[in-house]
C-alpha cells in the first residue's frame, strides 16, 4: 500500500515474476481463550469477508491465498484509505478472533514464541541479511515507501523492508539455517 498503513500480512513466498506484496489482512493471530477455527472454518470467515469488502466500497479487495490476503501494490487497495476502513468496519464480524488486525492493533504471542522469532531474526542477520527487521507485537500504524511487506506470523510481527528478498537464495538458505518460517510471508 504505497506509504500508507498496512494492516497485517502473511504473504505466501514463491516464485515467478510477480510484484513485491506490500501488506496484507493475516489470519493466524489467536488470543489464548479463543478456540482456534479449523481451517475449514477460517477459510470461509475469510472468503465472507473478502465477499463483504467488496460489497462496501472496496471492489478489488481480492480472496484469501495462503490464510490471509495480498495487496500488491496498484491493485487499488490502500488500508490507510476512510474507505477501507468503513469497510474493515461493517465486515470484521466475519473475521475470526484475532484476524485482521488493524493499523495500530496490539497482538500477544506467547512470550516463548517472541523469544524464538527475536533469537531468528539476530540469526538471520548474522548468516548475511544484515537488513532482517526486529519482531514486534504492534501493527504498525502507517509505512514509509521502503517496506515490501507486513507479516503476522503467529502474533509476531515482521516489517520486511524492500530490499529485502525472501525468495533470494541467500535468504532461504539463512531461514532454513536460523528455522525461520519461510511459508508465511
Amino acid at each position: 500500500m504505497l506509504a500508507a498503513a498496512a494492516v497485517v500480512g502473511l504473504a505466501a513466498c514463491g516464485g515467478g515474476s510477480k510484484p513485491p506484496p506490500v501488506a496484507g489482512v493475516g489470519a493466524t493471530t489467536t488470543s489464548a481463550s479463543a478456540v482456534a477455527p479449523t481451517q475449514t472454518q477460517l477459510q470461509e470467515s475469510l472468503l465472507k469477508f473478502a465477499a463483504c469488502m467488496r460489497a462496501n466500497g472496496e471492489p478489488n479487495f481480492p480472496d484469501p491465498s495462503s490464510g490471509g490476503f495480498q495487496f500488491r501494490v496498484g491493485s487499488g487497495v490502500d488500508p490507510s484509505s476512510p474507505a477501507f476502513g468503513t469497510a474493515h468496519a461493517k465486515c470484521a464480524k466475519f473475521l475470526p478472533i484475532g484476524a485482521g488486525l488493524a493499523p495500530g492493533a496490539q497482538t500477544h504471542p506467547t512470550t516463548q514464541w517472541l523469544a524464538q522469532m527475536v533469537k531468528a531474526a539476530e540469526c538471520m542477520r548474522g548468516h548475511g541479511i544484515p537488513n532482517f527487521p526486529d519482531p514486534g507485537t504492534s501493527v504498525p500504524r502507517s509505512l514509509g515507501a521502503g517496506v515490501r511487506e507486513v507479516s503476522d506470523i503467529d502474533g509476531v510481527i515482521f516489517v520486511f523492508p524492500s530490499s529485502l528478498d525472501p525468495q533470494s537464495p541467500a535468504f532461504v538458505r539463512a531461514a532454513v539455517a536460523c528455522k525461520f518460517p519461510l511459508h508465511n510471508h
